[in-house]
This record gives structure tokens, sequence and C-alpha cells, in this order.
């Protein structure tokens, strides 16, 4: 794609993009919520999670783990659990060892990000999560540890959709918002591209039944079904210009 040319830097979300979502989000709650009530109807159950998944995509801005709790009170709520069973129900999370702390990568993004850095791009990554949650990520995906800059929820005053973060990586590693691409899963990430002034990349992933008509209305430049695409969008910026 000729607009995609002047491209040499790649912007990457991490939850859902580059290591498992539901590991670290979903998981610890429908855990308890099973061991709470193992003969719950599964029908209703997947009714509440995409009720989830439809908040978390509307979500803006606030601490990380109250606006989790928050999303998944309205989910039990939804579920008609008593107040008895919200309690329990916490209980069980705050004494998971891998609630909010398990982190996956998605298969095959190392070896994607690999090429595409000796592909000769800079990369960043511009995450909602916290220092604490991406010092870990770098324990299992030991490229990020070579990533040229990293901007977590820690960094700035406003997380995605706003674009203060992706305007900080510009700022840190001198280039133009036009010559960057933010890829990433979920609305806040075209959101805060598109407000930056960078392409946009989305990667629906194992998501994708829930977020493609909210992606779709934001038109991303490129809307891509899992990240190995990637490597087709962007053969190398040398490359890019000799086009």
């Amino acid at each position: 794609m000729k607009s995609f040319q002047v491209i040499d830097t790649l912007l990457f979300d991490m939850d859902g993009t580059l290591t498992d979502l539901g590991k670290r989000w979903w998981e610890p709650f429908f855990r308890a919520f099973d061991k709470l009530k193992p003969n719950y109807d599964q029908q209703i159950k997947q009714e509440v999670f995409e009720k989830v998944l439809s908040r978390v995509m509307e979500t803006g801005i606030g601490s990380a783990k109250i606006l989790i709790l928050k999303i998944f009170l309205k989910a039990i709520k939804d579920s008609k659990a008593s107040l008895l069973d919200i309690y329990r129900l916490l209980k069980m999370v705050r004494k998971d060892p891998l609630a909010f702390k398990e982190l996956v990568p998605i298969e095959g993004v190392a070896e994607v990000l690999e090429t595409l850095q000796s592909r000769g791009y800079k990369m960043a990554l511009v995450t909602n999560a916290g220092d604490k949650t991406v010092n870990r990520a770098k324990k299992v995906l030991d490229i990020l540890n070579k990533f040229d800059f990293i901007v977590t929820r820690n960094s700035v005053k406003k997380i995605k959709p706003y674009p203060e973060p992706i305007l900080l990586v510009c700022e840190a590693l001198n280039k133009q918002p036009g010559t960057c691409a933010m890829i990433g899963d979920f609305p806040q990430d075209i959101r805060a591209g598109k407000a930056a002034g960078t392409k946009t990349v989305a990667i629906l992933g194992v998501n994708a039944k829930y977020t493609q008509d909210k992606i779709k209305e934001l038109e991303p430049d490129v809307t891509l079904f899992s990240i190995g695409e990637l490597l087709h969008l962007f053969p190398g910026p040398e490359l890019n210009n000799l086009g």
C-alpha cells in the first residue's frame, strides 16, 4: 500500500495484540465464577462475557484494577448473582495467584516482532497496562526488552484512546506521527492512533466476533485477522521507499 511506504516506526498495543487478553483479564473471574456456580447456565455466562467485552471497549481512563473491578461487578449483576455471591467471588479472585498477572504471548508473536525489527523498523510498546505488568511481560516475551521505547499507563496522564501515549513515543524517537503505525486489537488503539495522526492497523484476533463491528465503524487504514499478516504489510522501510 502506497500510503504505508513512509512508515518506519511500529507502535504495538500489548493485551490482546501481543499477549493473550483472556489469560490476564477474563479467566481469573470465570475460574472463580465456575467454582462458585459450577452448574450455571452457559448461555447466560456467554451473554455476560459479551457484555464485559463491550464495556471494556468503551473504557476510557482510570485505574486499571478499579476499571476492571467495576466492569466485572456489573457483569456479575447481569448474571443475577446475590450480594453474598459477589463478595465470595471477589474473595476468590483476590486469592487467585494468577489474577491480572498471567501473561502468555500469542502464538508466533515473537517471531513476527523479531522479523519486523530485523527489517529495520523502530518498535515501541504503547499499552494501558502498568509498569509492573510490562516488566512481567518482558520475561515471557524477551523481544520487548529490545523495543526502542515503551509507554505504560504510568508514563502518561491520559491513556488510550487519548493520543498522549503515542505522541510521547514520537517525541522520544524524534518521529512524525505520519511515519508511524499504531497496531492494536481494540477500538481504543484505533481512536488513539487517529487522534495522534498515525496510520492505524487493527488486528481482530480471537475477539473478532465481539470487536470487528466497533472497529469497522472507526475505519482503520488496514484491518487484519492475525499478527502474522503484518509481515506482508511491512516488508521494510527501505523496500517501501523503493516501491
